[in-house]
């Protein structure tokens, strides 16, 4: 038992651990209610059948047996009444003989309806081959001595006195039949009406008891419903404070975003307008590095501010509608630039056609942040890939790289802020950890997505995928353009 409870108390809800557990009384209850329905059945069953066998018992036999009681009394006392007409009035007078041979015929089906009851012997009554011996015995002798009526009239008479002493024996074993009939279908009827009481007694028992796991059911639900408002109105509180400390936090980086662009400005100018003055001086290396950190700074800073506004709801975008061919052949020179000053080659395959709403800036942005990531991690003469195609109503951007590649357990977290998978290498290429967030950010506001393919020590595959207008959706591909890359699934 403390073990059953001890399992139950798993599904109660936490502020009722300790007191009381509506989820215990739930439990039990429910195991009641199945309990009791199971009964319920069992017990109907049999009082069903019982009633049902005594019933049957009642109408098939008992009540079989009072009626051919009274059917075969009849039938005799009819033998005796056309017996009188043909002993009083002579077997030639006008229907004697017809009338009581009719009346014998009727007692013969009466006596084979009596046959046909399937009874046992009971003492104190006369079983049907003996009550169809005596009855095939008067007619015999009272048939045969008709023809003495008026040859011999002393032993008609007494043959007469006979026939009359057998339908008299004839009828008191009917009337026993009838009386034991009588009592056992009243015996039989009793029986039924007991079953029934009882059957009424058990069910009200039963009901009862369903009635109080009702009760029982309803105050746990009360309990348990009670308990969920409450659990929901905690939730609700924990989310909306969860949500004013979202916005506070989100506030927080806007405003500290905003405050720290104009120092960094100043210190920026400040830095370059004295390399302009003199290049030459003491200081210049503390100037330059003061301008590439500033730089770094303010960089880091409007990404902060992108974020704090993307988790706002509010991602600042202007879109427009643009041929997607010239967006990476304008853009492919600058990556050039970018990945051949790190020290990697750059190749490009751009195949995709077709027209896009987006907005330009913030694409180019999300790409070059790929580029510039797979320029961080090639390894010196490695190769930079940029490629596109068109493919099921998507334009599709490739951003390839040979660098050490991303384990399988660490791709989902990629696209994770200040997630950096090697520390060492970020902190020395000088990355903040949020580029990719910023990059999937953009991405999922033009309501496209990037997935991220890789092998460990053979490489990265980013690719972009975003929806192509509904012009560009109803024009059929020229041809089918082949996935350009050999990392794509």
């Amino acid at each position: 038992m403390p073990h059953l409870i001890q399992w139950l108390t798993r599904f109660s809800l936490p502020a009722e651990r300790g007191g009381n557990r509506p989820a215990i009384v739930l439990a039990l209850s429910l195991g009641g209610l199945l309990v009791a329905i199971a009964i319920t059945g069992v017990v109907g069953l049999t009082i069903n059948q019982n009633v049902h066998d005594i019933t049957g018992r009642a109408i098939d036999i008992d009540l079989d047996l009072e009626d051919e009681g009274d059917d075969l009394r009849a039938a005799i006392l009819d033998m005796r009444h056309f017996h009188r007409d043909v002993w009083f009035f002579g077997p030639n007078s006008p229907d004697t003989l017809s009338n009581l041979s009719n009346a014998f015929m009727e007692l013969q089906e009466q006596l084979g309806d009596y046959a046909a009851i399937d009874i046992e012997p009971i003492p104190g009554i006369i079983p049907a081959y003996e009550m169809q011996e005596m009855a095939d015995t008067y007619w015999q002798d009272f048939r045969t001595s008709t023809n003495l009526y008026y040859s011999n009239r002393d032993e008609f008479d007494a043959a007469s006195g006979t026939g009359l002493a057998r339908l008299r024996e004839m009828e008191r074993a009917a009337q026993a039949i009838d009386t034991v009939g009588e009592f056992r279908s009243e015996t039989a009827l009793g029986n039924v009406d007991r079953a029934n009481s009882q059957a009424r007694i058990i069910l009200q028992s039963v009901l009862g008891g369903l009635v109080l796991i009702g009760a029982a059911l309803v105050w746990v639900a009360i309990r348990v419903i009670a308990q969920f408002r409450r659990l929901y109105n905690s939730q609700q509180a924990a989310s909306l404070q969860l949500g004013q400390a979202l916005q506070a936090k989100s506030d927080f980086i806007a405003d500290a975003s905003h405050e720290l662009r104009t120092p960094l400005t100043v210190l920026r100018g400040n830095a370059e307008a004295g390399l302009a003055i003199d290049r030459t001086c003491a200081h210049r290396e503390i100037l330059e590095e003061i301008v590439s950190e500033s730089a770094r700074m303010t960089k880091l800073v409007e990404d902060l501010l992108f974020l704090a506004r993307s988790d706002a709801d509010s991602v600042p975008l202007d879109i427009e509608s643009v041929a997607a061919e010239p967006i990476l052949l304008e853009l492919a020179e600058r990556a050039r630039m970018l990945v051949q000053g790190r020290g990697s080659s750059f190749t490009t395959r751009l195949d995709g056609y077709g027209t896009l709403n987006v907005d330009l800036a913030r694409i180019e942005q999300a790409v070059m942040i790929l580029i510039d990531n797979a320029a961080n991690y090639s390894p010196s003469g490695g190769i930079v890939r940029l490629a596109s195609s068109s493919w099921k109503n998507e334009f599709i951007i490739d951003v390839v790289d040979q660098g050490s590649g991303i384990r399988n357990e660490d791709i989902p977290r990629v696209f994770e802020r200040f997630r950096r998978l090697d520390k060492a290498a970020s902190r020395q290429r000088g990355g903040t950890g949020i580029g990719l967030a910023i990059a999937k950010t953009i991405v999922d506001a033009h309501h496209g997505r990037i997935e991220v393919h890789s092998r460990v020590g053979e490489g990265t595959q980013m690719r972009i995928y975003l929806p192509l207008a509904a012009t560009a959706r109803a024009r059929a591909l020229v041809k089918p353009v082949e996935r350009p890359l050999e990392l794509a699934p």
